[in-house]
């Protein structure tokens, strides 16, 4: 189990440097149950006291590697980024000594299908504790890292979208943007309501006309609650980060306003 945690690592750490991700800061936490949470750090070229970081929380059944595209292209505009493995995922598998893993099938026989698996997932290694794990990893940072405690951005697609909506409740976030956000009920309604309904800062929400997932109508909802939100819709069905190539623009400029 321990071995093949370590050549995941390995094989991790040997595609950075394929990707030019070299320089990547590998970095683990603790959650309050007992998961080892991993991520990586990187900074950009730009030498300064603090930067801005922006905290890329991925989709289900995926990892921290969906994002490596898009975190170059911000450190290039200035701003560190921290790319993390959720709970169940990746390398974030090991949870109070043994391992506990989502094994993702990506043949579903339909969304029916994939949405019972998701709900068996969450149950397994609990995703309503996300946002108590991205709050933790807020806390890591601003005591370790050279991070201005006032330019913390999140950016999560689906189940990294729908988590991300409750950390203002907990942490001090500058910015958001939640690509395909699904159902309150996954971080827990009550919880996001109190977020959204105390939240003054930007947030952007991103989502397809016709998302398998229903991911427009709960983009709606939350644009509703919001203080100061942005609704960006696209054409199509797309669903998590396949939508950036559509809205990465509209991304770059929201979070450099």
């Amino acid at each position: 189990m321990l071995l093949l945690l370590n050549i995941m690592r390995k094989i991790v750490l040997l595609l950075f440097v394929v990707f030019g991700m070299a320089y990547a800061k590998e970095l683990s936490i603790k959650s309050d149950d007992g998961f080892v949470l991993r991520g990586f750090l990187e900074y950009p070229e730009t030498k300064r006291d603090t930067y801005p970081v922006v905290i890329f929380v991925h989709q289900f059944g995926t990892t921290h590697m969906i994002w490596s595209e898009f975190a170059k292209e911000l450190r290039e505009e200035g701003f560190a980024t921290l790319l993390i493995d959720l709970r169940g995922h990746g390398l974030s598998i090991i949870q109070n000594g043994k391992e506990n893993k989502i094994v993702f099938n990506n043949r579903f026989s339909s969304i029916i299908d994939l949405v019972s698996f998701f709900k068996k997932s969450a149950r397994k290694v609990n995703f309503s504790k996300i946002p108590d794990d991205i709050a933790l990893w807020i806390d890591y940072l601003i005591e370790n890292e050279k991070i201005d405690p006032d330019r913390v951005i999140l950016i999560g697609a689906s189940l990294g979208a729908t988590s991300i909506i409750p950390v203002p409740s907990m942490q001090d976030i500058y910015k958001m943007v939640c690509i395909s956000p699904g159902s309150p009920e996954t971080a827990g309604k009550e919880r996001v309501d109190i977020s959204l309904s105390s939240y003054m800062n930007p947030v952007m929400y991103v989502s397809s006309l016709n998302d398998p997932l229903g991911s427009y109508k709960y983009s709606r909802a939350y644009m509703e609650k919001s203080n100061n939100g942005t609704l960006v819709v696209v054409s199509g069905k797309g669903h998590g980060v396949v939508l950036l190539k559509k809205v990465k623009g509209y991304i770059l400029q929201f979070l450099k306003q």
